[in-house]
């Protein structure tokens, strides 16, 4: 299956957006419509739309990364579903906990401990060249940094001393589950349309069922996993970017745009007749948050698409080549940025205080240097890929 353009193009410009929406989320007096909604809030904002459409890029790509590895078995194939899970929940849990870490606890100050534990992901995780030794040494090192980390961390006060938990297991992590159970449902049903929507249903009763109760007799796991929503809703927007991968393998533009449209008509009518039973919410994932964040994906890419793969004009698409070509490292690299402005004690927060209008700027020019670092690193072949 040859690599779609606007596949990557929309990859770069949800990371993008999402660079630009976590910084507003720093500027108070900002338009609603820039913050996530509220938990009980009936509705979504443009934030609420930017981890869904990860999700569904994940669906999306599932088909072209397991091609070259079903030619080689199954259990390739397996191995490499499971090697990619388990790095993208060890990030997410990592980055989940290092906003807790307790400096008076450890002997590291946290913003030290944080930017080793980001030094340790592009250690492990960067592309070195097959015929560097670095390719087989400094992984190791980072990985001993990784454990060496894991293993002073410390958050909570008082008397009671915690070391890593699992909560909602970041951004990373809660895509790193959904990302294996989707993979494997790929593995097992391939191109069978009628079964992926068969799992997508599955995933609607997982949620029905973890928020009517059903799973309280194994509530430490209810309460680890949440299959509801983990391995329900977010599963399910994946599962939708799957169905759109295989529609825009169609033999023509227009078939796989057609399929991809009527795919998202059936995507907003499902939320709509569920919403009288259930609000519109990321924050409780519900599945017609789900639906309808999935529906304007669709919406989303056959623009991306149309004017990408069919007119071929994709100089508009250039500022978010860098995050397209190397969407990990620029998922990273705010957090690292952030971090630096604390040790250097650079009082970036308080320039978006002032005016909604400067903190939007500032989030606009923070964004095009995330994008412009990013494109600095891929050049010195720093770039992370799981």
């Amino acid at each position: 299956m040859k690599r779609i353009e606007s596949i990557d193009l929309f990859r770069g410009l949800t990371i993008a957006m999402m660079i630009f929406v976590n910084d507003v989320a720093s500027v108070p007096a900002a338009p609603s419509w820039l913050h996530h909604a509220g938990a009980q809030t009936d509705g979504m904002t443009l934030p609420d739309l930017v981890f869904p459409a990860f999700l569904f890029i994940v669906g999306m790509v599932i088909p072209i990364a397991l091609e070259k590895r079903l030619k080689e078995g199954l259990l390739p194939s397996l191995f490499h579903i499971g090697e990619r899970s388990l790095a993208l929940i060890i990030m997410g849990v990592m980055m989940l906990n290092s906003g807790s870490y307790n400096a008076e606890l450890s002997f590291l100050p946290k913003p030290v401990w944080q930017l080793l534990m980001y030094v340790s992901f592009f250690l492990i995780w960067n592309m070195w060249a097959d015929t560097s030794k670095a390719k087989n040494i400094i992984p190791k090192i980072g990985w001993l940094l990784l454990l060496f980390l894991a293993g002073f961390y410390r958050r909570g006060n008082g008397g009671e001393i915690f070391w890593l938990r699992t909560g909602w297991w970041g951004i990373l992590g809660l895509i790193g589950w959904s990302y294996a159970l989707v993979s494997l449902i790929y593995l097992w049903f391939r191109n069978n349309k009628a079964m992926i929507i068969l799992s997508m249903s599955f995933c609607v009763f997982l949620f029905i069922a973890e928020v009517s109760g059903r799973f309280a007799s194994i509530q430490p796991l209810v309460d680890f996993i949440h299959p509801g929503q983990h391995l329900g809703t977010h599963s399910l927007i994946v599962l939708c970017g799957l169905m759109a991968g295989l529609g825009i393998t169609e033999k023509s533009h227009k078939k796989g745009m057609s399929f991809i449209l009527i795919e998202g008509f059936v995507l907003f009518l499902a939320g709509w007749l569920l919403h009288s039973q259930y609000i519109v919410s990321k924050i409780q994932a519900t599945p017609v948050w789900a639906f309808w964040s999935a529906g304007w994906c669709c919406l989303i890419f056959v623009v991306v698409y149309f004017l990408t793969d069919v007119k071929k004009w994709d100089s508009w698409g250039k500022p978010f080549q860098p995050s397209a070509q190397n969407p990990l490292t620029a998922y990273l690299l705010p957090a690292v940025f952030y971090i630096l402005f604390d040790l250097l004690s650079i009082p970036y927060f308080s320039w978006g205080k002032s005016g909604p209008g400067l903190g939007i700027i500032r989030a606009l020019l923070f964004t095009a240097l995330i994008l412009f670092t990013t494109h600095l690193l891929t050049r010195f072949k720093v770039r992370l890929k799981l």
